[in-house]
């Protein structure tokens, strides 16, 4: 499957997941049978995009992570690990990342799509390296984002493909 269908399938599921928002003054909706309320103060957990909605409508606050500083310190971890070794990242971090993004003006947003730049190439390269040499396993799945996971399939597949195609396994018996 694609990076962008795999991320966009993601993208849906990270919506869908719970998070908390602060209400910001009282409010009733009843929308194709779905009931949200909540009372000016409180703390609900409800669907990310619920939450984006209120937010956007200055009805509450969604409680979203602070993705800059979250891509500040995957930069230094990445740096710190070494060449062949990968930091973790959560599998939606990019995705995460992205979206938190739109929010910025051109200025920050040239800022942090340079950072975010220099930890994909810096991701990717280890990515190469790692996945011409070993099959992907549980543990290091664990530290790839979903977009991750399918570019080091598609490298590590290539690779064995290459390797079979120079040391002629492939086609032997077919050509005669």
């Amino acid at each position: 499957m694609e990076i962008d269908k795999i991320e966009k399938v993601h993208s849906i599921g990270y919506r869908l997941k719970d998070a908390k928002v602060t209400i910001n003054r009282d409010f009733k909706y009843n929308v194709a049978g779905m009931k949200i309320e909540g009372t000016q103060g409180d703390t609900n957990n409800m669907p990310q995009w619920i939450g984006k909605i209120l937010t956007d409508n200055k009805i509450g606050t969604l409680d979203s992570p602070d993705m800059i500083t979250q891509l500040k310190q995957a930069l230094s971890k990445e740096k710190m690990v070494g060449e062949y070794q990968i930091s973790t990242l959560d599998p939606h971090f990019y995705i995460k990342l992205k979206e938190s993004m739109k929010e910025l003006n051109r200025d920050d947003f040239d800022k942090v799509e340079s950072m975010m730049l220099e930890l994909f190439r810096m991701r990717r390269g280890k990515l190469v390296k790692i996945a011409d040499s070993i099959k992907l396993n549980s543990e290091l799945y664990n530290k790839l984002t979903v977009e991750e996971n399918v570019f080091y399939k598609t490298i590590h597949d290539n690779s064995i493909e290459f390797e079979k195609q120079i040391r002629g396994e492939r086609n032997e018996h077919s050509s005669s």
